[in-house]
C-alpha cells in the first residue's frame, strides 16, 4: 500500500449513494400515506391482497395470515335540518294549512275547535281539544283524531324549542283519577310524536295537571270541554 504524502491534504468526500437513504424514507412515507387512504374506504379481501402484494414488491416479504373485513368510517357530520322559529300567528296558520290539506272533518258535536294557539310567559301553547282526541274517560287517541296530531307533529318537527306535553281535565270525578287520566293522555300524545312521527324523545317532557289549571269555568258543559285538553308547550327559553 502506498504511503500518503505528508505534503498533500486528503479530503474525505461523501458517499455518492447516500441520497438513496432519504429517497427510501420518502417512498416509505408515501406508501404509508396511500395505505391509510385505502384503509378508510370499504375494502374486500381482493383489495387487501393487492395492497399487500404492492408492499411485498416495494419492501420485501410481509406476513399476511388472514383476511379481515375493513369497513368505511362512519360519516362524522350529519345533515342537520334548519331550525324554524315560530310565533303564535305562524304556528296557527301552519297547523290550519296542514289540516286543510288533510281534508279534516267528522268532528261535529265533539267540541268547538280542533286546537287553539296561545302565547304565555312560558312560551307558545297549542291547546288540543281533549273531547276530539279521546273518548270520555279514555286515554287512547281516537283513530279519526290522528290527523290532528300528525299536523301538529309536522309543524313542531323542526321548531327550535324544548317541548312539554301536558294533560288537563275538568273537575268531574275523583281528583286522583283525574290526575292519572291527564297524565295518561299526555303520554299517549307524546308516544304518537315519538313512535309514529319519529320526533326525538330528548326534546320532550311530559306532565299531567288534572283539574288544577282550568282555562274556562267548569260550571258549564262548554267550559268543561275546553278544560279537557292536551297542551303542546313550546317553552320560551328555547324558542
Amino acid at each position: 500500500m502506498a504511503k500518503k504524502d505528508r505534503n498533500i491534504e486528503y479530503i474525505l468526500l461523501p458517499d455518492k449513494n447516500r441520497w438513496m437513504t432519504t429517497f427510501s424514507d420518502m417512498v416509505t412515507l408515501l406508501i404509508t400515506f396511500f395505505v391509510l387512504l385505502i384503509s378508510m374506504s370499504s375494502m374486500d379481501a381482493k383489495v387487501l391482497r393487492e395492497m399487500f402484494g404492492f408492499f411485498n414488491e416495494a419492501m420485501g416479504p410481509l406476513e399476511y395470515t388472514q383476511v379481515q373485513e375493513i369497513q368505511g368510517l362512519p360519516t362524522l357530520a350529519e345533515a342537520v335540518p334548519p331550525k324554524v322559529f315560530l310565533d303564535s300567528l305562524s304556528l296557527s296558520r301552519s297547523i290550519l294549512n296542514s289540516l286543510e290539506k288533510k281534508g279534516m272533518g267528522g268532528f261535529t258535536g265533539r267540541g268547538q275547535d280542533l286546537f287553539e294557539v296561545r302565547e304565555s310567559s312560558r312560551g307558545l301553547a297549542i291547546l288540543l281539544n281533549g273531547d276530539i282526541l279521546f273518548d270520555e274517560g279514555s286515554s287512547e287517541v281516537r283513530e279519526d283524531a290522528l290527523p290532528v296530531l300528525e299536523s301538529v307533529a309536522s309543524v313542531i318537527r323542526d321548531a327550535n324549542a324544548t317541548i312539554s306535553v301536558e294533560g288537563h281535565t275538568d273537575n268531574q270525578g275523583g281528583e286522583d283519577e283525574l290526575f292519572r287520566l291527564s297524565l295518561r293522555r299526555a303520554v299517549s300524545v307524546l308516544n304518537y310524536f315519538i313512535y309514529s312521527s319519529g320526533l326525538s324523545p330528548t326534546r320532550f317532557s311530559v306532565a299531567g295537571y288534572g283539574p288544577e289549571r282550568p282555562v274556562a269555568t267548569n260550571a258549564t258543559e262548554e267550559g268543561q270541554g275546553r278544560n279537557n285538553r292536551v297542551e303542546i308547550m313550546l317553552l320560551k327559553q328555547s324558542i
